[in-house]
């Protein structure tokens, strides 16, 4: 009775064809095949692209120190020649400088530390550091702000420069 119903269904005659499994095995090993390969090549390129992400942050970091130390150096210089200029008596002096600087660094906000030898300049993610020394002869008041536009002010009342954010 079986047999019968398997007949009248078409069971056994597809049970011993197998024309079509070559097709879907194909298919599937391709498919396998390619998820292997595109993971192998995701996983490879992501260490080269945090590397290259480190680096461009260092160096950006580099070139922003430097602009930094430029303007400093810049102020302190107008500040002395300010204050070598001014007949006894006169009024106050006050110098300021203000500096463009870009909020983010390869797409990392970074904040900027001000002391009497240094600029450093740093992020958190990826953990980058850059130090660049200045000449300015002035005192330049110990602060750290965020990253982008700045003001360099000095007055003759505290003596020394001032770094604030804009």
């Amino acid at each position: 009775m079986c047999d019968r119903l398997e007949r009248s269904f078409g069971r056994s005659r597809f049970a011993a064809d197998d024309r079509a499994v070559s097709v879907t095995v194909g298919y599937v090993l391709t498919l396998s095949i390619g998820a292997v390969v595109l993971a192998g090549v995701v996983v490879g390129v992501s260490g080269v692209v945090d590397s290259q992400t480190d680096r461009a942050v260092a160096a950006d970091l580099s070139v922003v120190g430097q602009t930094t130390v430029s303007n400093l150096e810049s102020a302190d210089r107008l500040a002395r020649a300010a204050e070598a200029d001014r007949p006894d008596g006169a009024g106050e002096v006050r110098v300021s400088v203000d500096v463009d600087l870009p909020t983010r660094v390869a797409g990392i906000p970074y904040r900027i530390a001000i002391d009497d030898e240094r600029v450093t300049l740093r992020t958190d993610n990826p953990d980058a550091s850059v130090s660049v020394r200045h000449a300015a002869d002035l005192d330049a008041e110990s602060t750290s702000v965020r990253g982008g536009p700045l003001q360099i002010t000095y007055t003759d009342e505290t003596g020394q420069l001032v770094v604030t954010e804009r």
